[in-house]
């Protein structure tokens, strides 16, 4: 998977969108950050929940693409219709125009074939949502439990040490840590307490070396566990960079079409699109059309 594309591309979107969508996707996995950790938690690169919410935004993010799209085809699909009804097509061959009226009926069928592939698509999307989120779920159940007992041996851990801390101050060290702690960094091993000097940040403890190493050891499992995590959903980023290309070349396929159907048109002697029908039939068409695509600075 090519995750700095994959990155780039969404958050181009996000942009447009906002924090809100990723908010309501964490509340999926029942996560609620402080709203002072929010933006950076989910625009972070390297922060946990950052990845966590990288497929399902993907995700929507191929929804609208395909909503799109299928808008295109829609109004394609309404242009033939009115063609259709207007008696036009039923003109005998040696009626003005034939040769344009069988260009058109060639347009209509190439539609078809098209149109029947992209409903594939839009199949092969729903699936994924579906088989994506059961497994996100799965694993943010699994990592809450490995928290919460890395916040509870963290407590019992400063306890022991007279140091009395709320759990709920813990939590929030940890969550910082998360949002700001790159684990992915390769200077990671060279510093094994980074992790804890991040909590540190929050907690504002004088650490000695043994107590931070105490703290790390409590801490090992949900770290190992989030340095692992995009692992376990990578096939799910490789299926969702190419729903996201195949939605963009739909898209793309459905509005070229719309190009040469229209311009065909124009150039029957006596058929021409009624505006007003025409008007009410682009209602679905305003919209962002370069939504997805990589934009140069």
């Amino acid at each position: 998977m090519n995750e700095k594309k994959t990155a780039d591309e969404i958050n181009q979107w996000f942009s447009t969108y906002g924090v809100i969508t990723s908010e309501r996707i964490l509340g999926t996995y029942q996560i609620v950050l402080p709203q002072s950790e929010l933006l950076a938690a989910v625009k972070s690169p390297f922060s946990f929940y950052h990845q966590l919410i990288q497929v399902p935004l993907k995700n929507v993010l191929n929804g609208i693409i395909l909503q799109q799209a299928n808008d295109y085809h829609v109004y394609a699909q309404k242009i033939f219709i009115d063609y259709l009804l207007s008696g036009e097509s039923g003109k005998p061959p040696e009626a003005q125009g034939a040769h344009t009226r069988e260009s058109i009926e060639e347009e209509r069928k190439q539609l078809v074939i098209i149109g029947e592939e992209f409903h594939q698509k839009q199949t092969a999307h729903d699936s994924l949502i579906a088989n994506s989120q059961s497994v996100l779920i799965k694993i943010a159940k699994e990592w809450k439990v490995i928290m919460e007992s890395a916040i509870r041996l963290t407590s019992t851990t400063l306890k022991n040490n007279n140091l009395d801390i709320k759990r709920s101050v813990i939590r929030r060290a940890v969550t910082h840590a998360l949002v700001f702690c790159d684990l992915t960094s390769p200077q990671i091993e060279n510093d094994k307490y980074a992790f804890v000097n991040k909590m540190n940040q929050v907690l504002r403890l004088n650490l000695s070396e043994q107590l931070k190493e105490q703290i790390a050891h409590n801490l090992s499992d949900l770290i190992n566990f989030t340095i692992n995590f995009n692992s376990k959903i990578s096939s799910f980023f490789e299926r969702a960079d190419e729903l996201t290309q195949n939605a963009l070349s739909y898209r793309t396929l459905f509005y070229e079409a719309i190009l040469r159907v229209t311009e065909l048109i124009k150039l029957l002697p006596e058929y021409k699109i009624d505006p007003i029908q025409d008007e009410a039939n682009r209602e679905s068409l305003h919209f962002d059309k370069t939504i997805g695509e990589k934009r140069t600075k």
